[in-house]
């Protein structure tokens, strides 16, 4: 072959190498631009994604886990306190509780039932939660019983406390009253003229008598005389009575049976 044949064979072949580079170069280009598409359409999908789930969160969205069950707890059982209010502290003088008491007046077995006197408390008087009774206070006395008797130590006087002024307020105190002072006794003025009533009587049937018995008049006589002595000693046995005075300035104890309540100003 000649130097002319053999340049023409290495130039055709050169040009066939050529075009084979060519449509290589061509096929992977159309791959490239395929596959940039193919991932470009991937990033925007992904980045539409990710806006979506970088919004904030919602007041309404849910918790993550299931809140746990709570049990609820026991009623309670209401107490005394709480069924009724608690009452205040007892304010006052309790039952038992003594004090002596002085009359401002005299009082007899000539008084009557119902009748008043007043007397004063000799010393204060101390209760409850400051509660007291000022010595000095009044106390108002009512007669409950008066015996006169026949013998000086059987006339008595029984007393009772109608009312306690503490601060100038009546206080109803009952209480057991008793003297302590000696009662002045003496013989009650005797009535004259029942004495003589009993004495004529007394001459009058001693003469009836008298007269049934001896049918003359020296009998009537000694019947009337028998009579009136009989007469004049009925009168003497009968006609004596014993009065008995708690003078001014007497004393009595007195002692509560019950508490007696004060107020904040009492």
């Amino acid at each position: 072959m000649t130097a002319k044949g053999r340049s023409e064979g290495r130039l055709s072949r050169m040009m066939k190498r050529t075009v084979v580079v060519t449509f290589a170069l061509a096929a992977m280009s159309c791959r490239n631009a395929d596959s940039r598409a193919a991932t470009d359409s991937t990033l925007q999908r992904d980045l539409a994604l990710a806006g979506q789930s970088s919004a904030e969160p919602q007041l309404n969205d849910t918790a993550l886990t299931p809140p746990q069950a709570t049990t609820p707890p026991k009623a309670k059982a209401p107490t005394m306190s709480e069924v009724a209010p608690a009452q205040p502290p007892f304010r006052g003088i309790p039952a038992g509780a003594t004090f002596a008491l002085t009359t401002k007046g005299a009082i007899c077995t000539t008084n009557l039932a119902g009748d008043k006197i007043t007397a004063t408390i000799t010393a204060d008087v101390d209760g409850d939660n400051g509660a007291v009774i000022p010595g000095g206070s009044t106390v108002v006395l009512e007669v409950v019983q008066v015996t006169p008797g026949s013998t000086p130590e059987s006339a008595t006087i029984t007393l009772r406390i109608r009312s306690v002024i503490v601060n100038d307020q009546p206080v109803a105190v009952p209480s057991d009253v008793s003297v302590t002072s000696q009662l002045e006794r003496h013989t009650m003025p005797r009535d004259r003229g029942a004495d003589r009533r009993k004495v004529v009587g007394g001459a009058v049937a001693g003469a009836i008598v008298g007269q049934i018995l001896g049918k003359d008049t020296k009998s009537t006589v000694t019947g009337a005389a028998v009579g009136a002595a009989a007469g004049a000693a009925t009168a003497a046995a009968t006609g004596t009575k014993y009065d008995a005075c708690l003078p001014a300035g007497g004393t009595l104890r007195a002692t509560t049976r019950e508490p007696v309540p004060l107020t904040a100003t009492q």
